[in-house]
């Protein structure tokens, strides 16, 4: 009783996960789409509706599967069940559809920033660490995004020929930082992807070990039963019965079966 307990405590702990995991999956694309300055983008259509429609389904399979819990009902758990080697299958998917496409993504996400001295306010600070750090200058042209502002983190060593180039404000790094970004976005998205797999994988088996446990409490509940009526036909079976009870109107009757009556008088003239 203990390990049926701790098993529907740790399905219910991952499914309240995987509910909270797919409510961003849902609220971070549609977000997006309901802003002004990004909606009429097509580039990032596909992968924005792909996104929120993974987030809905899982989200709707993640409900069935705590409700399979919370009520420990077979049928719900077993779809649970299908449904997680499914969404196992969609994650691999996911892993394999969405990194073509985060060049595209991010060049649609970053173009509304440039030039970045002025529409770039809010990824300056991070952009600045990432030149330093990763040897690139802008986001998607280079170091032409930042317009007539280029800051002293573009700044390239004249040793290092390969990898910057001479312009009106020095040498500077030539590559842009969105093919570091996309990288590392990659690697998020993969070890996103991994780790749900992992989740889905664990709450499946645990779904199924849950199942065959409510099975074989059902079946026990109902060998007992069987047992205890055919014990109680047996013991009504070997009891001696007791002759049954008649009626008062019917007891005369009854006793007459077994003593006869006496002869009829007859007179004798001579007495």
């Amino acid at each position: 009783m203990c390990c049926s307990c701790s098993i529907r405590g740790w399905l219910l702990f991952f499914t309240i996960l995987q509910v909270i995991g797919d409510m961003s999956f849902i609220v971070t694309p549609w977000k997006y789409y309901m802003s002004s300055e990004h909606d009429l983008d097509e580039r990032l259509s596909p992968v924005r509706w792909t996104i929120f429609t993974a987030g809905v389904v899982s989200f709707l399979l993640d409900i069935t599967g705590l409700h399979g819990a919370r009520k420990k009902n077979k049928n719900f758990l077993i779809t649970y069940s299908v449904g997680s080697c499914l969404r196992c299958f969609g994650l691999g998917f996911l892993a394999i559809y969405l990194p073509p496409q985060l060049p595209n993504m991010m060049k649609a996400w970053y173009e509304g920033y440039i030039p970045l001295h002025t529409n770039g306010r809010d990824v300056v600070p991070g952009l600045t660490q990432l030149q330093t750090i990763g040897e690139c200058c802008g986001l998607v042209n280079g170091y032409e995004d930042w317009g007539s502002h280029v800051p002293s983190s573009c700044t390239c060593y004249p040793l290092r020929l390969e990898s910057c180039v001479f312009t009106e404000h020095g040498f500077v790094y030539k590559e842009p930082c969105l093919d570091l970004i996309v990288k590392i976005y990659m690697n998020i998205v993969r070890n996103t992807c991994i780790f749900y797999v992992v989740i889905t994988a664990i709450v499946m088996l645990l779904a199924l070990v849950m199942t065959r446990r409510i099975q074989k409490a059902s079946s026990a509940e109902v060998t007992m039963d069987l047992s205890y009526r055919n014990a109680a036909n047996m013991e009504m079976a070997t009891t001696p019965q007791a002759p049954p009870m008649l009626p008062a109107t019917q007891a005369p009757l009854h006793a007459s079966s077994y003593y006869q009556p006496p002869p009829p008088y007859q007179y004798d003239a001579k007495h």
